[in-house]
């Protein structure tokens, strides 16, 4: 204690040499810290996916048992190529009830519409005579439009399904 008492009496004593010295070292300090920090925001990083490949499940409110077994084989299509996957849940309905749900998702630009349900099937067949360059796949293939495939059996198969409609899709998707 008896040092830090001379120590402070002398810098007191010497206050014309010692007060310069301190408000050049506490000026260096604020410089040092201003010059390190920007005030300018960091860059934003972001990606445009407007242009990426749309897929759209189309479901209904009972079957959610398909639709939990398809859209996980969608997802991981999605980590291998630009797309855009989306999930519409319709509520359960007759062929006629659904058919504006399917043709909202043509609106919507979605280059490959899966219909993960049974009910959907006749529906997505419907559309699919009338909208020939659009694609379809539904859980039971029905006799008629080229543009319908069936559901793959094995969800890597629905994963490499989605990959192909997305890497012969043309860039207007």
């Amino acid at each position: 204690m008896k040092k830090a008492r001379r120590v402070f009496s002398a810098l007191l004593k010497h206050w014309k040499i010692t007060a310069p010295i301190g408000v050049a070292t506490v000026g260096a300090a604020v410089t040092a810290i201003i010059l390190t920090t920007s005030s300018e925001p960091a860059a934003v990083a972001y990606a445009n996916v407007s242009r990426n490949f749309r897929v759209c499940m189309l479901t209904t409110t009972k079957d959610t048992a398909d639709a939990s077994r398809v859209w996980p084989a969608i997802q991981a299509a999605t980590a291998h190529a630009p797309i855009n996957a989306e999930r519409v849940t319709a509520p359960a309905g007759t062929d006629t009830q659904l058919v504006p749900y399917v043709n909202s998702l043509i609106a919507l630009r979605c280059g490959l519409i899966i219909g993960a349900g049974h009910d959907l099937t006749a529906p997505l067949t419907s559309a699919a005579k009338s909208h020939a360059t659009q694609h379809f796949i539904t859980l039971d293939k029905p006799d008629g439009p080229a543009n319908v495939a069936a559901m793959p059996a094995q969800p890597a198969d629905l994963t490499a399904a989605v990959l192909a409609a997305a890497n012969t899709a043309s860039p207007a998707h």
